[in-house]
């Protein structure tokens, strides 16, 4: 199915991500809305052509009502609390936004005839830590707030397709970077260093190794599954399948400039829990679907730093 013409609405729309899917949908000849109540969403990230409704994803009388006015073809479930610092220091928080706003959001789309397609996005987080690559059956186990507000929330996304038998699939992104990041994840911390010609990055733990997927091939997977994904509740992972340490995501940065790069570990930023390794087996996914990711590290990166004018 061609999302041409389709009306797609996106919640968290205006956010990092959202920002790249929504150009991506305006470029496959979407009608596009996005959702947003702006708590780490931008309008201006976002293109003049998307219709953006301001609504908070906890107050369900708001989200009825961008529901019934837009009445969308398909939806994609973006908005959330992801830094997870935040999400521990403020657990009530992070279940209301969701746990609860993915409720409201799902609830609101019961009552819609045509939706034709839900795409729900979910974490890595779910997992418990393994040294292996993560499989969608296999390791469920949250080590933090964020990932079981998330995991419930897959929950609520496989009631909603038993409920409706409209398809619902749940997207688990590993770790995402790219360019108009809200959130000090790792990648945005450093490069907000380097913005002022530092070459000297504070950071915390330095071993840990994650699988970092570039936002614009986040957004065509996301995409994929909202244009292709039919039948019974399913999870995806969205990662590359290939994992990088702190230290080599700072070598690949300094390749990129082609300047020497020196890291001083912060005790500050140091996490007390953080699991050593995060690698996606994005079998499925590549498996049922025409998907692979674009981009590798150092390229993605590299396209990074120059849309940054770093």
């Amino acid at each position: 199915m061609s999302l041409e013409e389709e009306r797609v609405l996106v919640t968290g729309g205006t956010g990092f991500i959202g920002s790249y899917v929504t150009r991506q949908l305006l470029n496959e000849g979407s009608i596009v809305h996005a959702l947003d109540n702006g708590f780490t969403g931008d309008e201006s990230l976002v293109p003049d052509d998307v219709t953006v409704h301001q609504a908070d994803i906890r107050e369900l009388d708001e989200v009825v009502d961008v529901v019934e006015e837009v009445s969308p073809d398909v939806l994609i479930h973006l908005a959330a609390i992801h830094f997870i610092p935040y999400c521990n220091e403020n657990p009530e928080d992070a279940f209301d936004v969701n746990v609860m706003g993915t409720r409201n959001v799902l609830e609101a789309a019961r009552g819609l005839d045509g939706l034709k397609r839900v795409v729900n996005t979910s974490s890595a987080a779910v997992y418990a830590p393994d040294p292996g690559p993560h499989v969608e059956t296999e390791g469920i186990g949250p080590m933090d707030i964020y990932g079981r507000t998330k995991l419930v929330a897959e929950d609520e996304a496989r009631l909603f397709n038993a409920d409706t038998g409209v398809p619902t699939a749940s997207a688990r992104l590993f770790n995402v970077y790219g360019t108009r990041e809200t959130n000090s994840h790792l990648i945005p911390a450093i490069l907000e260093q380097l913005e002022g010609g530092s070459r000297s990055v504070d950071l915390g733990n330095l071993s840990p190794a994650r699988d970092f997927i570039y936002a614009s091939d986040i957004a065509s997977a996301l995409i994929t599954l909202a244009s292709e994904f039919n039948g019974e509740y399913r999870a995806y992972n969205v990662g590359t399948g290939t994992e990088h340490s702190v230290r080599e995501v700072v070598e690949a940065v300094r390749d990129a400039l082609g300047e020497e790069i020196t890291i001083e570990q912060d005790e500050e930023r140091v996490r007390e829990s953080d699991r050593p390794h995060l690698k996606a087996d994005i079998t499925r996914l590549t498996g049922e679907f025409d998907w692979e990711p674009t981009y590798e590290l150092r390229e993605g990166l590299a396209k990074v730093l120059a849309e940054e004018d770093i």
